[in-house]
């Protein structure tokens, strides 16, 4: 692993924090290693591995489907994707979201005794999660046999809106990072939040089910890059709005992210 080179004498706060996310951006072999050994370790002992989420997913999906898609009066063929896709898609942003929690503090160790860039390990949580999400998304696979759901080319837009869930986590995962590591209060309070948010986010309905009201989930953001990633692959690809939304919560992210970092960056091992 290739250490962080030491900053150079007068060096500002912000020069320092700008060197600190290119070297821990750009250090891949570092944070993939990293992402892949938490794995590991995870499922070390388990025969399936990783894939025990998989198909845990898929056996929630099998039980929520039937039972939501009568409650709601919704075709199984049409509700049981939706479902399917949303519970994939939450396990994606709700395990960014966590993560990013303690992306400092459960390293505590490396960063006390390793000088890297203290974005390396946003990036591993980052990696780390979009990985599980590749092999989740295979829980979709039966659900596709089974309805008869044929592949479309539209399902890659479902690439770029990955792309930009990412591009946002990396800013919020900044911003929860320091304050979760400064007043570790605030990690179960987050984690109490995502467990409402999986309520109040269209996974398990629709939002034409508020009737005129429908136009809130708009001003969900967690429902906006939901719609980025499950839109093209149920079907219905996103409006511009939608994305333009995901741009201007990513830049706001940015904005409140850097000026933290550039401020904070310094006292994190501290805190942990």
């Amino acid at each position: 692993m290739q250490a962080s080179v030491s900053s150079p004498r007068g060096e500002s706060r912000a020069a320092k924090a700008a060197r600190d996310v290119i070297e821990g951006v750009t250090n891949y072999p570092v944070w993939a290693t990293f992402a892949w050994q938490d794995i590991r370790q995870r499922y070390k002992r388990s025969v399936l591995g990783p894939f025990w989420i998989t198909l845990t997913m898929l056996v929630t999906i099998a039980g929520m489907g039937p039972l939501y898609g009568a409650l709601f009066k919704i075709d199984l063929h049409t509700f049981v994707p939706y479902l399917a896709l949303g519970i994939i898609t939450w396990g994606l942003l709700s395990s960014l979201i966590l993560d990013g929690c303690a992306c400092f503090s459960a390293v505590e160790t490396v960063v006390r005794s390793v000088r890297l860039p203290l974005t390396l390990h946003v990036m591993r949580a980052m990696w780390r999660n979009f990985v599980m999400f590749g092999h989740n998304i295979l829980a979709y696979v039966p659900i596709m046999l089974f309805l008869g759901i044929a592949p479309k080319w539209t399902w890659l837009m479902a690439i770029p809106g990955a792309l930009l869930v990412l591009l946002a986590a990396f800013p919020a995962s900044i911003i929860l990072g320091i304050f979760c590591t400064r007043f570790r209060d605030m990690q179960p309070i987050v984690g109490s939040i995502v467990q409402l948010a999986f309520f109040l986010t269209p996974i398990i309905w629709k939002p034409e089910a508020l009737g005129e009201r429908a136009y809130l989930a708009s001003f969900n953001p967690l429902a906006v890059f939901m719609e980025i990633v499950r839109g093209p692959i149920y079907g219905t690809i996103p409006s511009q709005n939608i994305y333009l939304g995901a741009i201007g919560i990513t830049v706001v992210l940015y904005l409140i992210a850097a000026p933290l970092f550039v401020r904070f960056r310094s006292r994190i091992a501290f805190w942990i």
